[in-house]
């Protein structure tokens, strides 16, 4: 059993009314305060199951939360292909309404975790770990996908850079505190730069927009709008190098601490949604397109030799390592504190439950 929810903390996103039929659609506005958040949260938390005394199975709402805008919908896309039906029908001791909700940012979520108004979620991983590191009441708990050539660095048509060294002294747009902020500064590390030998301005979501219009010299955008800005003339790709991106599964610590199983099994579906998205490539670039406001022809041009390395899975050597990297960044530019220890923001004891 299901129910459709559209949130945010910004505007509501209607971009996937319709996708299921015959279901009950609850909208709700999210730009409340902090407290009336918390409130709602904490009244919701109380009420979130109860024992079914006809079934003798406890009532449990999993909120599930994605960020459809920017493409970051792997539980509408499970709901799109008829996955959610039933996924958890076969618990013995649960009785699942599943609640989906979208958000317009990763800070956003975090705030919704905090009021516990979500329970699991796929964000970047820098909101992920300052969220986990800020006292949210989150874990990650899994890979959600890992993106090694998503984010490219672009710069501007009439910029005379002609590459990454030639960036010395240059504007260079980012989203400060974001992914794009951590690939321009390994796109520049590759190239024997750091952030200190660039004019770093902080253009939140508007590299696209500062490129067109000349504001900065460079910039890192996502591989869709990268080829977008090509096609248009206003910019170049520069460098593709592989930057590890990933995305994680992050979980409300308390609801999972009190439900395994359930947790085990929304892992489980994010790998079959995965699965079933690698098996359909056409239709999932013709979801995203639609999800993120992406022309589907830009999609399918970017993504037509290397469809996105996505993955559901534990953490392996590699994915440690490069988590650890990131996180003693986070610590060098002080957006995390010195004194976080980046294994005490894991649990990974759901997702080594899985069946393989």
């Amino acid at each position: 059993m299901k129910k459709i929810k559209f949130l945010s903390a910004l505007f509501v996103i209607t971009l996937l009314a319709g996708i299921v039929t015959g279901c009950a659609k609850k909208v709700e506005n999210t730009s409340t305060n902090e407290s009336e958040a918390s409130t709602a949260g904490e009244q919701k938390d109380k009420t979130a199951s109860n024992v079914d005394s006809n079934s003798k199975k406890e009532k449990v709402t999993v909120r599930l939360a994605d960020m459809s805008v920017y493409g970051i919908a792997i539980f509408n896309y499970a709901d799109k292909i008829g996955l959610l039906d039933g996924y958890f029908d076969d618990l013995k001791d649960y009785d699942v309404t599943v609640e989906l909700s979208e958000w317009a940012s990763g800070v956003d979520q975090n705030t919704a975790f905090a009021a516990k108004q979500i329970d699991f979620s796929s964000m970047g991983n820098i909101p992920a770990v300052s969220g986990a590191s800020s006292g949210f009441g989150t874990k990650i708990i899994a890979v959600n996908y890992l993106y090694d050539d998503e984010y490219v660095l672009v710069a501007r048509e009439g910029s005379n850079v002609k590459k990454v060294e030639d960036l010395k002294g240059k504007n260079v747009g980012t989203y400060v505190g974001t992914v794009t902020h951590y690939a321009v500064a390994k796109y520049l590390e590759n190239a024997g730069l750091t952030v200190d030998d660039v004019n770093l301005l902080n253009v939140a979501s508007e590299t696209a927009t500062s490129l067109r219009n000349g504001d900065i010299d460079a910039g890192v955008l996502g591989n869709v709008v990268a080829h977008q800005i090509e096609e248009e003339g206003a910019g170049y790709i520069l460098s593709e190098d592989k930057i590890p991106i990933y995305n994680y599964v992050v979980g409300r610590t308390e609801f999972a601490e009190q439900y395994p199983e359930i947790t085990v099994r929304v892992l489980q579906l994010i790998n079959d949604t995965w699965d079933y998205a690698l098996e359909h490539q056409q239709e999932y670039m013709e979801f995203y397109a639609g999800v993120s406001g992406t022309d589907l022809a830009t999609v399918e041009a970017s993504w037509k030799d290397n469809f996105p390395v996505k993955s559901a899975k534990d953490f392996d050597t590699s994915d440690y390592d490069a988590y650890l990297e990131l996180v003693d960044w986070m610590k060098g530019i002080e957006y995390i504190g010195a004194d976080v220890n980046p294994d005490d923001l894991l649990d990974l004891s759901y997702v080594r439950q899985l069946k393989k």
